[in-house]
């Protein structure tokens, strides 16, 4: 097809051509390119297709969602084999899907891209991707794409064959970053480190790309408008954000947000500081991870709430910096992940499988968007101690080696089921909960180990209750008689909890388990 709005600029560099082709005005169909290049002659066709939908018309993840983390290498290994588990997901509660990335990649982690444009062959093709999304929004799941820009693989191509001599940085290896992310916002640092954090390589094997060369730049932004478009798409998730230039990752972002207003990004910022991430998330960027509140869960896992700094005061305190944020509730907050211990780093027993309940009661109820990672329903544990490998460990789905099939109630040990049903309630119970989605907030110091988080929106009051201590504790109502100020005098309060359906009477003295958690939906007595 000819089209006379097509505008074509040819720029060659070295062994590589770039063509910049303005669409402006362009109708769907295929259009024939030619081009002269030393005096030889290209003719190649150039397909544009119909977008399913408007670029406005592209919704995203929010405070309302809950997401799930999960390795298609560990579990089930295909994207098939993730969509035939999708029923699975949806029941449990979860809205939204995080795969760790299924570009092709070296490794089975998926972070070592040698093709952009392609789906990994060891879990599936392009038409499985495309059907896993569409099938995830049929029963309304929502599916966030694992990105990386920062480096790609030792074995592509660019490093061999660079398109321009300033793609890679450092080509020959010799600077490797100094994973301190710190010089990025250090208003004091010397250009000596800054240069080390966002030009050195990852690791020998994962080169440094240069998102400064704006050619790298168009081509990756492309590429992720390719991908919302190809796969229908609701949000991004970015790996080691801080690690790539600021000012090309604030324009790739300017970007999308211009093409996709309500498309959100998640980027990994892994520094355990709240300002940290605060300033990671000011500006272009919806979310970041919020690695200071996921180290106050690991270290407050540990320990007992008496004392001002320990147990659960460490979420109180790391909370209390919430002012830091445009938006707190946009943060992503988790127990663990892929790359860190998972929250039961042994064999769970039960002080450890009750303070684990505990935990996610209050990641569920807290002004984040929650991320939980795979396995967590069914108690999977392990440490990086003995690698990255055993908290990747396979999801337990009947085949040769994956033991027993969690997948299914009949094959979940008592521990297993009773742990599912739990989280089960909790995520089913939240996606209906306007008051944890958008309410206001409000915390109580942890006092004699007890502490108490209340949302609240319109006429609904969620109390949630935290017994941090290995002993049973008393609960004094007359410390939270702010929380019930505009009930009549005189009533009896009380709340539903919404895992028992227990009717708790929150204006008299009771007693709470050692480790226990209760999240009571208030009622109203008039």
């Amino acid at each position: 097809m000819r089209d006379e709005s097509l505008q074509l600029l040819i720029e060659h560099q070295g062994t590589h051509t770039f063509l910049d082709v303005n669409l402006r005005g362009c109708k769907a169909g295929t259009i024939i390119l030619s081009a002269t290049i030393n005096g030889e002659t290209i003719t190649f066709p150039y397909e544009l297709r119909e977008r399913p939908r408007k670029g406005n018309e592209h919704h995203s993840f929010t405070a309302a969602d809950v997401i799930y983390l999960l390795m298609p290498d560990r579990f089930t290994g295909t994207i098939n084999g993730i969509r035939r588990q999708l029923p699975y997901l949806a029941d449990l509660g979860i809205t939204t899907l995080w795969l760790t990335p299924v570009i092709n990649a070296t490794s089975y982690h998926g972070y070592d891209i040698i093709d952009f444009y392609t789906v990994n062959p060891r879990f599936g093709t392009m038409d499985d991707y495309q059907a896993l999304v569409r099938e995830a929004h049929q029963l309304g799941l929502k599916v966030i794409m694992d990105f990386v820009f920062n480096h790609c693989s030792s074995k592509h191509t660019w490093l061999q064959q660079p398109p321009e001599e300033d793609w890679i940085n450092h080509p020959d290896g010799s600077l490797i970053t100094n994973y301190r992310l710190t010089p990025v916002v250090d208003p004091y640092a010397a250009d000596i480190d800054r240069q080390q954090t966002v030009e050195g390589w990852f690791v020998k094997t994962m080169p440094d790309l240069n998102l400064r060369n704006r050619h790298l730049l168009t081509y990756l932004t492309q590429c992720t408008m390719w991908w919302i478009e190809t796969a229908d798409l609701d949000g991004i998730r970015m790996d080691t954000l801080p690690y790539s230039d600021h000012d090309a990752m604030q324009q790739w972002l300017n970007t999308l947000h211009h093409e996709y207003p309500h498309l959100h990004v998640v980027g990994e910022a892994w520094v355990c500081n709240s300002a940290f991430t605060a300033r990671m998330q000011h500006g272009a960027l919806d979310s970041a991870m919020d690695f200071a509140l996921f180290e106050a869960f690991n270290y407050a896992k540990h320990e007992d709430s008496n004392e001002a700094w320990s147990g659960l005061n460490r979420i109180y305190n790391t909370l209390c910096y919430d002012y830091l944020y445009d938006d707190p509730s946009m943060t992503m907050a988790f127990l663990d992940n892929h790359d860190v211990n998972r929250f039961l780093e042994n064999e769970p027993q039960p002080r450890t499988i009750a303070r684990l309940k505990a935990a996610l009661a209050i990641l569920l109820t807290i002004p984040r968007i929650p991320q939980i990672y795979y396995g967590t329903e069914i108690l999977m544990y392990g440490n990086t101690q003995q690698g990255d490998n055993n908290v990747r460990r396979p999801f337990p789905d009947g085949r040769k080696d994956r033991s027993h099939n969690a997948f299914l109630p009949s094959g979940r040990s008592k521990e297993e089921a009773d742990m599912h049903r739990y989280l089960r309630r909790l995520l089913q119970w939240r996606k209906n909960c306007p008051a944890i989605h958008h309410g206001t907030t409000k915390q109580f110091m942890p006092y004699k180990g007890i502490y108490v988080i209340a949302r609240q929106y319109q006429d609904t009051l969620i109390v949630t209750i935290v017994n941090g201590n290995d002993r049973s504790v008393t609960y004094h109502p007359e410390r939270y008689a702010e929380l019930f100020s505009a009930m009549p005098l005189g009533a009896y309060i009380t709340g539903k909890d919404i895992i028992t359906g227990r009717t708790i009477t929150l204006n008299k003295p009771f007693r709470l388990a050692p480790n226990k958690a209760i999240i009571c939906k208030v009622i109203r007595n008039k």
